[in-house]
């Protein structure tokens, strides 16, 4: 006589779970029925058992500012704001360094903020590059404009006139008493 079939179960491995998949650290395992797929994680390029990391700042499909800097790092960037800048790295704001007196411009010049910078320039009346400016004597320099018969006094950032004795006026323009 013949024995009735019975039906065999057999249960399915999920090679996932199991670890016995061959997908990359850095791709994801999805079980199917009797087998798995692997994929690639964001920020990886591959067939999923060999994934690559793509470096999306030469590749420029970063989204990081123009005023900012790119540093790839697996799987994906940062941006991070240049010297000048300020903001989380995808939008930097200019720094106004003379506003906020970060500069180092000498007590006797001028702060011009600059995008991402500032200058500086010594005020009339004195010279240098700016981080340093001396006092111009220009009684002595001979760039006063004192009449011939008046007394040049330098003073800091500037001079004075005086009329000589015998003689008056603002000391620019001096008459004969």
């Amino acid at each position: 006589s013949a024995l009735p079939r019975t039906a065999t179960f057999c249960p399915a491995t999920d090679e996932c779970l199991a670890g016995t998949d061959n997908c990359s650290a850095n791709a994801t395992c999805t079980n199917t029925l009797g087998s798995f797929t692997c994929a690639c994680l964001t920020g990886f390029t591959g067939d999923g058992v060999t994934c690559t990391d793509l470096d999306e700042c030469a590749l420029n499909t970063d989204n990081c500012d123009t005023n900012a800097t790119c540093t790839n790092t697996a799987g994906s960037f940062s941006c991070a704001c240049n010297t000048g800048f300020t903001g989380p790295g995808t939008f930097c704001a200019d720094v106004d360094e003379c506003a906020l007196n970060t500069d180092n411009c000498h007590v006797n010049a001028t702060c011009s903020n600059t995008m991402g910078s500032f200058t500086c320039t010594c005020n009339a009346g004195y010279t240098g590059d700016g981080v340093t400016c001396s006092d111009n004597n220009e009684c002595l320099l001979g760039t006063d404009n004192c009449d011939p018969n008046a007394t040049c006094t330098d003073t800091a950032g500037g001079f004075t006139c005086a009329c000589n004795p015998g003689y008056s006026g603002d000391g620019v323009t001096c008459t004969d008493v």
